[in-house]
């Protein structure tokens, strides 16, 4: 399988795991494709050598190498329109997040893609997190009855700075998006579809040069059922951190509790029937690989297209919710 990285900005590593889970995976070519990157950033990329092929113009590339998988991994303003070259030449792709930056947007690319009939993905590897995937199997499963409520944040470390396109909602969609999307994603796949409306707020007071992303921001959802779910999602984390990030969920049901801390690596479900049990981590393939072994009709992706699109769009309404002050309808 040939497989190609189309730009560097943002998670550029994921793809890792499957050059060992998949040998006869290999990067084809890269390429540039958002403002500022240059080919020597790809000198330490996984699997890239001195013989893999670099381009400066990403079409060319496509056209040039023609390649089975492409990642994505642009400033947000610019990921539909990869994916959509990508979608018009029939090539699979793996996307960094959000999808679109607004509904219109997601909408056209939901169309496109769907017309082209390629495999799509989201870097939405949280929802494969083993400790995670252990509790989105404990709510299925019914081991907590019905799901009621939950609490769900992701803290990262700012760093020293963030690149100028967080300043502007030009080429950057908003905390919600951007990082809400995983929570998102997540609350999904271990609850279904069952968000219903979404309020939220936000404060840039932490670092006012960059008004397009918060520092801290809330959100909060009804469920279907009546139910509420909080979102804290924030750029707060002291760069003294043991990790770069702090990521938790916690579902609670009608029969039971289950939580998972990332930085732990652990679920822990608590119900009548059991008492505190420590779960084991499920043993499914990485996530990645997953959607690789997909494309090849061999197993599901770990997220299906319009799973992706769906949970884009709810990430963009709730900082629609956030922006204008209200409360936005979700639909379904």
């Amino acid at each position: 399988m040939k497989f190609a990285l189309l730009g560097h900005t943002g998670h550029l590593t994921y793809y890792e795991q499957i050059l060992h889970d998949l040998p006869d995976v290999q990067v084809a070519a890269v390429a540039l494709a958002s403002p500022g990157e240059t080919l020597d950033a790809f000198a330490k990329a996984p699997g890239v050598t001195a013989a893999t092929p670099r381009y400066t113009d990403a079409e060319q590339m496509l056209d040039r190498v023609q390649p089975d998988l492409v990642q994505i991994c642009v400033q947000p303003h610019l990921i539909p329109v990869w994916i959509e070259r990508c979608a018009q030449r029939g090539i699979a792709v793996m996307a960094e997040k959000p999808l679109a930056m607004d509904l219109t947007t997601l909408a056209h690319l939901y169309d496109v893609v769907k017309a082209a009939q390629i495999p799509l993905a989201p870097l939405h590897g949280y929802r494969r997190m083993k400790h995670f995937e252990a509790v989105a199997q404990a709510v299925r499963s019914g081991q907590i009855g019905e799901p009621l409520g939950s609490y769900s944040q992701i803290s990262y470390r700012w760093g020293a700075r963030r690149p100028d396109y967080f300043r502007s909602r030009e080429t950057f969609p908003g905390i919600a998006p951007f990082i809400g999307a995983h929570v998102v994603d997540w609350l999904m796949w271990a609850m279904g579809d069952v968000l219903t409306a979404v309020s939220g707020w936000e404060t840039t007071i932490a670092h006012p040069d960059y008004p397009a992303c918060a520092s801290q921001a809330g959100l909060l959802f009804q469920l279907r059922n009546g139910g509420v779910a909080t979102v804290s999602l924030d750029f707060l984390r002291p760069s003294t951190a043991p990790t770069h990030g702090d990521e938790r969920v916690r579902i609670v049901g009608s029969r039971g509790v289950v939580e998972s801390f990332a930085n732990d690596g652990t679920a822990t479900l608590i119900n009548e029937a059991q008492g505190v049990t420590a779960l084991a981590n499920p043993t499914t393939s990485h996530w990645y690989t997953a959607f690789v072994q997909s494309i090849r009709g061999a197993g599901e992706s770990f997220i299906s297209v319009d799973d992706a699109f769906r949970v884009t769009e709810i990430a963009i309404k709730a900082q629609q919710a956030i922006d204008e002050g209200r409360m936005i309808t979700l639909g379904r």
